[in-house]
């Protein structure tokens, strides 16, 4: 439903609410060029015999064929932990956004990049308000592809961890944060940046590997972390989240404990349990999913 964060199954009077289906084939010659919907509901409120409403043809809307972008990492180093990732997580995948009369779906497939450090911890030490105690605090954030830098947001202060930020505007969600044109009609979204820390300016050309920025905890932000996505515009809110692969990187370990795990590591600093992976296995031209412990050379 529009506004809540729970699903339902039954709508009350005047809601509004989005189905989200996943359509999958074995083989890309399988999809079809066209979806179109088929919709029943029963109405409690008709008379008896007229409760079972029957809709079709809803909602013709066609397939995407624009080729999926290929790109480098967005860090270096081993541990990165991909929150919040492809393919169903609700803080991503379901934040539907109405502007200008649409609804968007701006971070359909980005990750919150968080990192472990020996000990399964996203964070040491006593004190969660310190951000030199995350362990991805300060890591520099790289350009996944020879590219444009289209936008640049500096000198927005970094947010106490653990409290949810208030009174940030819309143009203030994403923070210190960086827009790349990386072609194709594909832009390329970094967010949450320490302050005075980006390296690049708009209309800069930048090469695959440029170091951008520091990894901080500016804007709508829980705890450090490096948000990524791919998007249709350079529009961070009004624009639709792209697919996208990243060329080569490690799996070497998974959280298996879920996202209630996470979110409780990343509140308390408790190890998370993660499986490891070994030998690690190397993956090309995939997306990091959710919960995947991955490493980037």
């Amino acid at each position: 439903p529009a506004g809540l964060r729970e699903p339902v199954d039954t709508l009350a009077p005047s809601m509004t609410a989005l189905v989200f289906l996943h359509v999958s084939f074995d083989e890309a010659n399988q999809v079809p060029d066209q979806l179109v919907h088929s919709v029943t509901l029963k109405a409690a409120a008709a008379p008896p015999d007229q409760q079972k409403i029957t809709e079709k043809k809803v909602g013709p809307t066609e397939v995407d064929r624009r080729d999926v972008v290929v790109v480098g990492p967005p860090l270096r180093g081993s541990n990165f932990l991909a929150a919040d990732s492809c393919c169903d997580a609700t803080r991503h995948t379901r934040a539907a956004l109405p502007i200008n009369g649409e609804v968007w779906l701006s971070q359909r497939y980005a990750v919150d990049y968080e990192q472990l450090d020996a000990n399964n911890r996203i964070y040491s030490g006593q004190n969660k308000k310190d951000l030199d105690n995350y362990t991805i605090y300060g890591q520099e954030a790289l350009a996944v592809a020879d590219s444009t830098v289209v936008k640049v947001i500096d000198g927005l202060p970094e947010q106490v961890p653990g409290i949810f930020p208030e009174g940030i505007s819309l143009e203030e969600a994403d923070g210190n944060s960086v827009i790349l044109d990386i072609g194709g009609g594909n832009y390329a979204l970094y967010a949450h940046f320490q302050p005075g820390t980006i390296r690049v300016k708009e209309g800069e050309r930048v090469k695959r590997g440029d170091v951008l920025a520091l990894v901080g905890n500016s804007g709508n932000s829980l705890a450090p972390h490096l948000h990524f996505h791919v998007m249709s515009s350079p529009q961070p809110l009004a624009s639709n989240g792209l697919p996208y692969e990243v060329d080569s990187f490690k799996v070497t370990g998974r959280n298996t404990a879920g996202t209630a795990a996470f979110d409780e590591a990343e509140a308390e600093g408790t190890p998370l349990k993660v499986e490891r992976v070994d030998p690690a296995k190397t993956v090309t031209d995939a997306m990091p999913l959710d919960q995947y412990v991955v490493s980037f050379d």
